[in-house]
C-alpha cells in the first residue's frame, strides 16, 4: 500500500505582494471544510483577542474551554493549540453541513491558507521584510478552476493586516529571547509570558486593577488607552513581557529583575 501524501509547503515558488495564485475555497467543492480536521492549529495571541470577543466569554474561559497549552520543545514557551472534538477531530467551530460557525473571527492562520506567511527580521533593517508560500494538501480541490488572487488581494480580501501586524510584535517578543540567550523560563515566567500574551483578561485584572508599582509610574495617558482599547492592551501585554522577561525590567521605570513587580496571585 502507498503512503498516503501529506500537506506540505511548496517552496518552489517565493511569493510576494504582487505574485499572483490561483485558488476558491467554496461550499460546492467535494472537499469544503475537510480541512477543518485533524488540525495542529497554532493560536496567536491576537486570535485569542479576537475569538474570546466573538463568543462573548473572557480569555480565560476561552483558553481552558477551547484550547490546550504546552511548554515548545525548543522554544521553551507556552504554545497555544486549538482542541479539535469529536471521533473525527473536527475544529470546534466546524458546523457540518455548514461550515465555519466563526468565520468573521477565524484566526489568522486560516485567513492565510492556502498561503503561508514567513516573516524576516533582524537588527539591521527596519520593519519585517514577509513572502509567502503555497500549502499543498492532496484533497484540497481549491486550486482546481480558482480565481486568480495577487498575494496583495488575498490579504486584503482576507483581512489580514491587522493579524500580521500583532504576529509581527509576538515575533519581536520571540526574537528579544533568542538575542538575550535565554533557552528555558522559569515555571513563574512562563505564567508571566502566558499571562501577558494569551490571557489578556487576567493581565487587565491584574495590570490595571491590582495593586503594582509599575502601573502608578506609567504615563497615564497609555494607561487611559490601554484601559479603553483591548488590542492597546495586547500590545502593551506583549511589550510587558519581553521588558520583564527579556530586558530586565518594566516598561516604565526600565528596573532590572524584580524591583517592580506585579502580583499574579
Amino acid at each position: 500500500m502507498s503512503e498516503e501524501i501529506e500537506a506540505y509547503m511548496d517552496a518552489s515558488r517565493k511569493l510576494t505582494d504582487d505574485d499572483t495564485f490561483s485558488f476558491s475555497c467554496t461550499p460546492e467543492k467535494k472537499c469544503f471544510t475537510n480541512c477543518c480536521h485533524d488540525l495542529n492549529l497554532l493560536l496567536m495571541p491576537y486570535d485569542i483577542l479576537i475569538l474570546k470577543n466573538r463568543l462573548g466569554i473572557t480569555s480565560g474561559e476561552f483558553l481552558k474551554q477551547y484550547t490546550s497549552v504546552h511548554v515548545g520543545f525548543e522554544s521553551g514557551l507556552p504554545v497555544i493549540m486549538l482542541k479539535m472534538e469529536g471521533p473525527y477531530l473536527k475544529c470546534p467551530f466546524l458546523e457540518e453541513g455548514k461550515g465555519c460557525t466563526i468565520y468573521d473571527a477565524r484566526p489568522g492562520a486560516c485567513r492565510t491558507y492556502p498561503l503561508a506567511r514567513m516573516a524576516r527580521r533582524s537588527k539591521d533593517m527596519e520593519g519585517v521584510e514577509e513572502f509567502f508560500f503555497i500549502v499543498r494538501e492532496p484533497d484540497c480541490l481549491g486550486f482546481k478552476d480558482g480565481r486568480e488572487w495577487t498575494v496583495r488581494e488575498w490579504k486584503q480580501n482576507e483581512g489580514l493586516d491587522e493579524y500580521n501586524e500583532m504576529n509581527d510584535l509576538f515575533g519581536e517578543l520571540l526574537q528579544a529571547k533568542t538575542e538575550a540567550g535565554i533557552k528555558t523560563l522559569t515555571a513563574d515566567q512562563i505564567e508571566i509570558f502566558y499571562m501577558g500574551c494569551y490571557d489578556v483578561d487576567s493581565f487587565r485584572q491584574n495590570f490595571l486593577e491590582g495593586p503594582n508599582l509599575e502601573r502608578y509610574m506609567e504615563d497615564p495617558a497609555v494607561i487611559e488607552l490601554i484601559s479603553q482599547d483591548e488590542k492597546e492592551l495586547l500590545k502593551y501585554g506583549m511589550r510587558w513581557v519581553n521588558k520583564k522577561l527579556f530586558q530586565g525590567g518594566c516598561l516604565a521605570c526600565g528596573s532590572t529583575g524584580n524591583a517592580c513587580s506585579t502580583e499574579t496571585s
